[in-house]
């Protein structure tokens, strides 16, 4: 992903009197470099790439297996699975997103970050790369809120509305994280130079006002806002379950109090370092060694904020016998002697309900009108959502 900390975000003194006599990149990259506080620290570049590099390929294998298996699955069941099973599915779809952008990060790791796909691709690859991070971290605060409100509300119509609410909410989440992004992808740049760089490059003038908006944006809307809802609505469901008194009320609260211990995890330290880099030099002063151990672990912590691609399918869906099950019965399906065992009882229960019906008609035809269906209770309504 965009990697800023090529770059310092702020200097001690970003417009020296000699600025305007800076003509080219490298003259730039000096700039900005020899502003960092100088102190020694012995740190391998070449052993960081080699270890983003695996933990890159492991990413994108593991994810990709698993949020490939998600939609399936819940596509499949779409119609007849668990209440909030269209956000697992949108869910699933940005995660695969951010998973399918990783062999570029992968490559540009090895390549010590050279970029040689074209500005465009510069560019597309960020763009792709945000809309789908922002979407999965706002379904997950919208499954979060879902929840919580169908296992609460008795209103009719919600009742009645809830899948159509459900379908805008999600293309709304989808328009959303498509234009958040765009303020920070108009200032990416391929940097031509002896090794081409694509990079976060706002105007000489504001840089300075640019990343902070940027780094602050980021955070509000990634972490700030989302992360609080999460934690409310979640100990909400959790206090909601405990007082059920279903038998498996207590794993489920593990469950809930789970999906908000690993949100922190995965993206806390993220904007924690953001935030430092980016304030540093202007509203605080970091100690030396604490800038360079941050700028040379940003990468680090970046790659790291990917695993909840990895986590989400575990947390939202391998942990459920429900989708275990439909996991199962989606692979049976395609296996060929069971299939055929399968469209052979179809075809035995629907010959034999058939010829039911006709003799029940013919015997007492009312006994076919539509009979009122009995509400959920509420352990039956706690197994669809959870």
């Amino acid at each position: 992903m965009l990697k800023l900390s090529l770059l310092p975000l702020q200097t001690q003194n970003p417009f020296p009197n000699d600025f305007g006599e800076i003509h080219n990149w490298n003259e730039l990259l000096y700039f900005f470099n020899h502003t960092l506080p100088e102190c020694h620290m012995e740190l391998r570049e070449d052993t960081k790439h080699v270890i983003l590099f695996v933990l890159y390929l492991a990413i994108f294998v593991v994810g990709l297996v698993e949020n490939l298996l998600v939609i399936w699955v819940s596509w499949r069941c779409l119609g007849r699975a668990g209440l909030l099973n269209l956000y697992v599915l949108n869910m699933a779809i940005a995660d695969l997103g951010i998973v399918l952008s990783l062999p570029v990060w992968m490559l540009e790791v090895m390549l010590d970050y050279t970029w040689l796909w074209g500005s465009f691709s510069c560019r597309f690859t960020h763009y792709f790369y945000f809309a789908n991070m922002y979407s999965s971290i706002f379904f997950l605060v919208c499954l979060s809120i879902d929840r919580y409100i169908t296992l609460t509300s008795t209103s009719p119509s919600w009742q009645r509305h809830q899948h159509r609410m459900r379908r805008a909410v999600c293309a709304g989440v989808w328009v959303l994280s498509a234009i958040i992004p765009l303020p920070e992808v108009v200032h990416i740049q391929l940097v031509e130079s002896s090794e081409p760089m694509c990079l976060f490059m706002a105007p000489f003038e504001t840089y300075s006002t640019w990343a902070l908006a940027v780094a602050m944006c980021t955070t509000i809307l990634g972490f700030l806002l989302p992360f609080p809802l999460m934690v409310v609505f979640n100990v909400l469901t959790a206090c909601r379950l405990r007082q059920a008194g279903w038998p498996e009320g207590r794993r489920h609260c593990l469950l809930v109090c789970a999906y908000v211990v690993i949100f922190a995890i995965c993206w806390l330290p993220y904007h924690v370092t953001l935030l430092l880099l980016t304030l540093h030099g202007t509203h605080i002063v970091l100690h030396c060694y604490l800038v360079h151990l941050l700028y040379f672990f940003y990468d680090v912590i970046d790659c790291f904020a990917m695993l909840h691609c990895v986590v989400n399918p575990i947390l939202y869906n391998f942990l459920s016998p429900r989708f275990r099950d439909q996991l199962l019965s989606a692979v049976v399906h395609y296996l060929p002697k069971a299939r055929a065992r399968a469209d052979r009882r179809a075809s035995l229960s629907s010959s034999s309900s058939t010829q039911h019906s006709i003799i029940i008609t013919k015997e007492d035809a009312h006994l076919l009108l539509p009979l009122p269906l009995p509400l959920p209770s509420a352990h039956a309504l706690i197994k669809k959502i959870l």
